[in-house]
C-alpha cells in the first residue's frame, strides 16, 4: 500500500481521495445562468473542453449547489474563465450570498446569460446531454459563442488559487501533431506514452496532454489494449464525410436561397475572401487558418437555412478532421477549389438555385479526387 493510503484494495478514504486529487492543477472559472430574472453563478474547476468538432464544454457541478438545478432549468450556462489576478473573485462567487454579482461588472450574452465583464474569456453552451456521476451532474454543453482576452489563467492547486504556463504544453502538442500529418507513425501504429515522451525529452503529462488533445482532433483513436493508436483514414472516410456535408449543403441551397438577405450573402462572401487570401498560388500560406476559415464559411452557408438541427448535423461531421489528415498532409493544393466555392458565393449572390448546386457538386467532387491523390502515395491510408 503506498504511504498515505487507506481503506481496502479498491477504495480509498473520501479525506485522502481529496488531498490527492488536490495536486492536480486546474483552470478556474465562474459558471453563470439565468432563471427568470434571477441570476445564479458558482466558482467550479470541474470544467474542461470535450470536443473540438463540434465544439463542446463539460462543466460538472455538484448537485447541491442552486447553480446546478438552475442550470438544468435554463438549459443553457456560461464559463467565464479567470485571469490569473481574479482569485477573489473566485472566492466571492464560491462563498454562499444572496448576491454573488454584488460589485461585479457583468453584460449579456448571445444566449442572454449574464457575463462577468474582466474575465479572461466568456464560452456560452446550450446543454444537449446530462450526465449523473455521484453527487454531481455533468452538463455537456455545446458551445454557442466564444469570446477571449489576452493575459494569464488562474488556476487552482492544492487548495490555493495561482498561475500555470500553458506554452509548453501546447508546443508538445504541436511537435506531436506534426509527426502524425508528416507520418512519421504508420496508421493503426500504436504510440506508448513513455516511448512518446522519451522521443521528444519531455515528461509524460506533456506526451498525455499532447495524445488526449489529438485524440479531440481525430488523429489518435483510445484503444483499450493498446492505448493510443494512429487512426487511419482512407478513401471512404473522406468520401462519407464529404458526401454528408454535400446533402446538407444541397439542403440548404433548396431550403435558404430563395429568402436569404443581401447582408448575409455579403457576410458569406466576406468569409470566402478571408479563406481565399489563405492560398496564394497553389500553396497555403497558413493552413490551419485556411481550415479554421474554410470552417466558417461553410458552417454560416448552412446557418442560412436558420435550421438549427442542420447546424448541429453539420457541426458533428468532423470535417476539420477529415482536412487536418487529408489535406494538411502536404503545403500544396489547387486554386480549383478556391474558385468551386467561389461560384458557389456567386451563385448566391444571384440567387440561382442550378448554379448553387453545380458548385456544391464540384467541389465535393474536387475534393474527394485531391483525397485520393493524395491517399494514392501512402497505400490508400494516412
Amino acid at each position: 500500500m503506498n504511504p498515505g493510503s487507506t481503506g481496502t484494495a479498491g477504495s480509498v478514504d473520501a479525506a485522502h481521495f481529496r488531498h490527492v486529487v488536490g495536486h492536480l492543477a486546474s483552470g478556474v472559472t465562474v459558471i453563470t445562468t439565468e432563471t427568470g430574472a434571477r441570476r445564479h453563478g458558482m466558482t467550479a474547476s470541474s470544467v474542461t473542453s470535450l470536443s473540438v468538432d463540434p465544439p463542446m464544454m463539460l462543466a460538472c457541478i455538484n448537485n447541491a449547489v442552486p447553480t446546478a438545478r438552475a442550470v438544468s432549468m435554463s438549459g443553457r450556462y456560461a464559463v467565464n474563465v479567470l485571469g490569473e489576478g481574479q482569485g477573489e473573485l473566485a472566492r466571492q462567487f464560491a462563498t454562499a450570498s444572496s448576491d454573488k454579482f454584488r460589485d461585479v461588472a457583468v453584460s449579456t450574452g448571445t444566449l442572454g446569460l449574464p457575463l462577468l465583464d474582466d474575465a479572461l474569456a466568456h464560452l456560452e453552451c446550450e446543454v444537449v446531454e446530462t450526465v449523473t456521476g455521484g453527487t454531481h451532474t455533468i452538463f455537456l454543453g455545446r458551445v454557442a459563442s466564444a469570446s477571449a482576452g489576452r493575459g494569464q489563467p488562474l488556476t487552482y492547486f492544492r487548495g490555493g488559487f495561482g498561475r500555470f504556463e500553458f506554452a509548453r504544453d501546447d508546443e508538445v502538442y504541436g511537435r506531436v501533431r506534426e509527426l502524425l500529418l508528416s507520418r512519421v507513425y504508420p496508421a493503426d501504429h500504436a504510440l506508448p506514452l513513455e516511448e512518446l515522451a522519451n522521443r521528444l525529452e519531455v515528461d509524460q503529462a506533456a506526451a498525455f496532454y499532447a495524445l488526449t488533445r489529438l485524440s479531440s482532433d481525430g488523429l489518435v483513436r483510445r484503444d483499450p489494449d493498446r492505448g493510443y493508436v494512429i487512426a487511419p483514414f482512407d478513401v471512404r472516410t473522406s468520401d462519407e464525410t464529404f458526401d454528408a456535408r454535400l446533402a446538407i449543403e444541397l439542403g440548404v441551397i433548396a431550403l435558404a436561397l430563395g429568402r436569404v438577405t443581401d447582408d448575409e450573402v455579403a457576410e458569406l462572401r466576406r468569409r470566402f475572401e478571408v479563406m481565399a487570401a489563405l492560398l496564394v498560388g497553389d500553396r497555403f500560406v497558413d493552413f490551419h487558418g485556411y481550415l479554421d476559415a474554410n470552417y466558417a464559411m461553410h458552417e454560416y452557408l448552412v446557418s442560412l437555412a436558420r435550421n438549427p438541427l442542420l447546424t448541429s448535423t453539420f457541426g458533428r461531421l468532423s470535417i476539420k478532421s477529415v482536412m487536418t489528415r487529408s489535406f494538411g498532409s502536404t503545403p500544396g493544393t489547387s486554386q480549383k477549389f478556391v474558385a468551386a466555392q467561389g461560384r458557389l458565393v456567386d451563385a448566391f449572390e444571384r440567387r440561382d438555385p442550378e448554379a448553387a448546386t453545380r458548385a456544391a457538386v464540384d467541389y465535393c467532387e474536387l475534393a474527394k479526387e485531391r483525397v485520393r491523390e493524395i491517399l494514392a502515395f501512402t497505400g490508400g491510408r494516412l
